[in-house]
Parts: structure tokens; sequence; C-alpha cells
């Protein structure tokens, strides 16, 4: 008899948790390491690259998190679609725009450090992200990051970022969060009327939101230093709250950028919005050296 590896190791004291791959689930042509969770409250898939959620869907509902059915995946490609993790910085580097756009985590392979699963099914899982020296000529700070996903009947996320070196470490993150939309031009995001928002679309142009959000074409808005919590009035309909998340991020393409995003085309490009919380823009952290900051993140169902 084979001995186990230290991931089944992991996963024996979780039997809703198994090992699978991305040839066995989404016929990828390169194998990534996939843990599929079919516990008694819900079905999901992480892929231990990015430790990235790409799928979540409670008993009796409609998948929440939308996945492109374009998706790649292949080593050291970001995963469109689920949770990626935007890490240490977000969107385009400001100091050097030909760095990996959204940082580099979400490419890392990220180690599952702890598993666990009560009576009723609830699963939790750890992952670590450690920098490393080769690393320094991108992001010249040496950083560890810690992800807690909790897999109920709905999601819960801790998000942890330690600086490890010396001196004050700038960083900025988000959960690029993919959520199932039935329609587009139906769905509505709540909780940020007559919040100012930087307009990406406009060259980042300051503009103050008017009633709900819609999507009628491109949205790339940054909202800074907003509420706890947000919604999606659709269907799904969702709720979505971060605590020392004090960024909001709202996109969708529109069908003219989508046809030009192989993993989005104008075929999919109105099946999903991002509703994304973190800090970046005004509100990215300054970590102290050797102290760590924690944010978490809740996704429900909307009352």
């Amino acid at each position: 008899m084979t001995n186990p590896t230290p991931l089944h190791e992991q996963l024996i004291s979780t039997p809703s948790v198994s090992i699978a791959d991305t040839c066995e689930l989404y016929q990828s042509t390169e194998s990534l390491t996939l843990l599929k969770i079919e516990s008694p409250l819900c079905n999901a898939v992480i892929a231990l690259q990015g430790a990235q959620l790409l799928e979540f869907t409670p008993k009796n509902s409609a998948p929440w998190l939308w996945l492109s059915p374009k998706a790649t995946f292949s080593e050291s490609c970001p995963i469109r679609g689920g949770i990626p993790i935007c890490a240490p910085w977000f969107g385009v580097n400001k100091q050097d725009p030909g760095k990996p756009k959204h940082g580099f985590v979400r490419t890392r392979c990220w180690q599952l450090i702890d598993a666990a699963e009560n009576d009723i099914g609830e699963v939790e899982l750890t992952f670590t992200c450690t920098s490393e020296e080769r690393d320094l000529p991108l992001f010249p700070h040496p950083f560890s990051l810690n992800l807690v996903i909790r897999l109920s009947d709905h999601i819960d996320i801790s998000f942890s970022v330690l600086n490890t070196g010396q001196s004050l470490m700038p960083f900025s993150w988000a959960l690029h969060s993919y959520f199932n939309v039935d329609s587009l031009k139906d769905v509505r995001v709540e909780g940020l009327d007559q919040h100012p928002y930087l307009d990406a679309t406009q060259n980042f142009l300051s503009v103050i939101q008017n009633g709900s959000i819609s999507f009628k074409s491109e949205v790339d808005r940054v909202y800074e230093s907003v509420s706890q919590e947000q919604s999606i009035s659709g269907s799904p309909s969702l709720s979505i709250k971060g605590d020392n998340c004090p960024t909001a991020i709202v996109w969708n393409p529109g069908i003219k950028l989508a046809t030009k995003m192989a993993d989005i085309t104008a075929d999919h490009y109105d099946q999903y919005i991002c509703l994304e919380r973190g800090a970046a823009f005004a509100n990215s952290w300054d970590v102290l050296p050797q102290q760590s900051v924690t944010s978490t993140l809740t996704i429900l169902p909307s009352k």
C-alpha cells in the first residue's frame, strides 16, 4: 500500500474533502491540483494555485460563483473566475506597469496547512503563501500570507498578511470575486449610493454614484472607504460583508472589451459581475515590520 502524501494526511479529518485535478473536473490539458468539497451543506472546488475558490454552491441553491467556461488551467497562469487573490498589489503596479497585473500570489501554489470539518459538515481549510528571494525584484518586501476559507451554507474568508521584513511594507490587495448572474441587464449592486468612485473607464475620474449600480456597458469602478456591506440584487441575491476591507471594486468588461479577452469573449461576459473587497488605492495598507493585519469577508444570501 502506498503511503499517503502529506496532502492526503491533512484531509483525513475532513471526509467531505477529496483531491482532484483540472484534467478530471475541467478537461484541461495541464493538471493543476484541486480540492473538491461535497459536504451536507455545500459543494465547492478550490485550486491550490492561488488558494482560489473556483466554485461554491450551497445545497438546494444555484451556484454563487462564476468560473469561465473558457478559463485556462496552466501553471503560473491566472484562472478566470471564482475568487482570485490579488496581492501584493491590486491592478496595474503604479511604480512599474510592466510588472504582473494584480501581483503574483494568484499564480503561486499555496500550501494547505490545516483542515477541519465539524459534525454538521462545516469545512475549514487554511492555506499559506510565503514570498521568496526571487520575488524581491518584483516586490522588495518579504511577507507571508494566511488564508482561511470556511464553507458551510455560506462563505467566510479570513485574509492575513505578515510583514517578515525590517521596513514598512506598502501592501494592496483584493478578493477579486466573480459572481454568477442570471441577467446582466437586470442585476444591480446596492449599498454604494452617493458614494464617490474612481472610474477606470474615464482615466480614474472621480464620480458620485447615483442610485444602484447597473451594467449597461463596461463598468470598472473603485470605491474607497466603503461601509461594511454591499449587496447584489438579482439571481442569486447575495450580501457581501467585509471587516477591514475598506475598498470595493465593481467590474464587468461589457461586450466590446470582452471580445478581446480570450477567457471571457462575447459569449460569456453577461454571465457574471465582480463585486470585490480589499484594501487598495487610498486604502492601501502600510504594514509595520514583524506585524500582521487581518481582514474578513462573509458572503451570505440577501435578506
